[in-house]
């Protein structure tokens, strides 16, 4: 027999698409969450979003515990938050990006995707790539657009803030 975490999806961001019972308030439907399939207590969790740096959300604390199983296959499963290449040009109102552009993903809290373009800023001495935090929002339908890509970050001195769950 299965084991009830086999059940469950993977971990990762998701969108609500009913509220969590008896947490109606807190995570409402349409809105995005971190879903754990484990936790401490044995039951999966779910965690809203607490801040955003760098375009990328933050989630703290350990999370909502439930046991509804219809509930956690109501959620949908969406890309990591991250950088990613455009397979084709992306128009949109005000301009285009072009096909091969560098862009990062993130989502605001009705886990509709932006995609945020990656620029050099020519009058700077630094060599860095620059990501506005004013985005582009996309269909989600347009998500598979995104190539995933790889980019190296710098291990976090001790106490500094990392992306992700803590």
């Amino acid at each position: 027999m299965a084991s009830p975490k086999n059940l469950l999806p993977d971990c990762g961001l998701y969108r609500t698409t009913k509220p969590l019972p008896e947490h109606e308030g807190e995570i409402p439907a349409g809105t995005l969450v971190y879903f754990h399939n484990h936790s401490d207590s044995g039951l999966p969790v779910v965690i809203a979003p607490e801040h955003n740096i760098h375009n990328r959300w933050h989630f703290h604390g350990s999370g909502l515990p439930f046991r509804g199983l219809s509930w956690a296959d109501s959620l949908v499963k969406l890309p990591a938050e991250g950088f990613y290449m455009l397979r084709k040009t992306l128009t949109f109102e005000g301009g285009e990006w072009p096909k091969g552009a560098l862009v990062q993903l993130g989502y605001n809290r009705s886990a509709d995707p932006i995609l945020f373009i990656g620029q050099v800023r020519a009058q700077l001495q630094e060599n860095d790539l620059f990501f506005s935090d004013r985005g582009v929002s996309i269909a989600r339908e347009q998500l598979s657009i995104l190539e995933p890509l790889q980019v190296y970050a710098e291990p976090v001195e001790a106490g500094g803030h990392t992306t992700g769950v803590h």
